[in-house]
């Protein structure tokens, strides 16, 4: 009884913050499409935020939608493979990654996602992340997700070790030719 308060806990304590870090996000992407100027993009804004939980980029990455599945009802599952490369401090490490995430639709254009996936880097480190992401539509037909994320790294030591138990916030882009671009953001 008492790991499933913990485990209710917990999920409510992410959904809470994936809720404000997405308003927070889409609240600046709301404004570039709206108004037409040119203005700071959600990655210039996070690095040069006053808030302190949020730190320096670590993870960029850019792929393609390799498949999708049409699961129970309206959820759509994809998967993707990516080249990038992660920054930690003064160095930056090439890596590949696969993962695959569910969407499903809400109300008003707004796409709801989970994650997961492996990172490898070129040492057979191993870096697996979870996500939970919201999503909408744009008119030019790309849908761009904000959310958080969590690393895990399965090698105690080398270039990846750093990411262990490191959660992130991100923004994950997939136009309408399938290409993605992904941006991870500290906030450990």
């Amino acid at each position: 009884m008492k790991n499933n308060k913990i485990a209710i806990t917990y999920t409510t304590s992410i959904l809470i913050l994936t809720f404000f870090i997405s308003a927070f996000l889409f609240q600046n992407v709301s404004a570039q499409e709206t108004s037409g100027t040119n203005v700071v993009t959600n990655a210039d804004t996070i690095n040069k935020t006053e808030n302190p939980t949020i730190k320096d980029l670590i993870y960029e990455n850019k792929g393609e939608i390799t498949s999708q599945t049409v699961l129970e009802g309206p959820t759509v599952q994809t998967s993707f493979s990516s080249n990038g490369t992660i920054l930690n401090g003064i160095n930056s490490i090439d890596v590949t990654e696969i993962g695959t995430y569910t969407t499903t639709p809400r109300s008003n254009g707004v796409v709801y996602g989970e994650g997961q996936g492996v990172i490898t880097g070129k040492n057979n480190e191993i870096v697996t992340w979870s996500s939970q992401e919201i999503g909408i539509i744009t008119p030019e037909k790309k849908i761009k997700f904000n959310g958080s994320i969590f690393f895990r790294s399965l090698s105690p030591i080398g270039n990846l070790a750093f990411l262990d138990n490191k959660m992130g916030i991100f923004t994950f882009e997939v136009d309408a030719s399938k290409n993605t671009v992904t941006k991870v953001w500290d906030m450990s």
